[in-house]
């Protein structure tokens, strides 16, 4: 995740994505606690605001890599979702703040499977505007790798 302090807004909108992320994609066993994961943030902000926003990040990536390796259309379908309810969809918080995808763009080299789809997925997720440079850079990385993997 960035290393940046999430505006308020940024925040609240965050919490809604984590709620509907665990009531949605996470399996529920007896052991799971009852209170949605904003409720636990809540207590935390009574004592401490910016450690509740350092455990919504730590929650945000893991959600990230939770997903990584999600095939396009699932990702799509979870972003109708997202949007639904009206908070980030998960193409945008990848784009937002996944260190991975930040790192995949620094290095300007897809290396696995796993980093492909994460990079398909925001590029399909419609968070990145078209034809920015970022989009163009992320064209040309997931065309090399589809040459690369292509058989020969």
């Amino acid at each position: 995740m960035k290393k940046q302090s999430l505006s308020d807004d940024d925040y609240h909108l965050l919490k809604v994505f984590l709620d509907r992320q665990f009531e949605w994609y996470e399996p529920k066993y007896p052991t799971t606690p009852p209170m949605s994961p904003s409720q636990f943030l809540e207590n935390l902000e009574k004592t401490s605001l910016a450690t509740a926003k350092k455990g919504l990040q730590m929650a945000i990536n893991d959600i990230v890599e939770m997903t990584a390796d999600w095939r396009p259309d699932q990702v799509a379908a979870a972003d109708a979702k997202f949007a639904a309810a009206g908070t980030f969809t998960l193409s945008e918080v990848r784009s937002r703040y996944s260190k991975k995808y930040l790192q995949i763009l620094k290095r300007g080299v897809i290396r696995s499977e796993t980093e492909y789809y994460l990079l398909k997925g925001v590029m399909d997720g419609g968070s990145i505007e078209p034809g920015a440079t970022e989009s163009q850079q992320m064209e040309a990385m997931l065309h090399e790798y589809e040459e690369r993997i292509a058989p020969k």
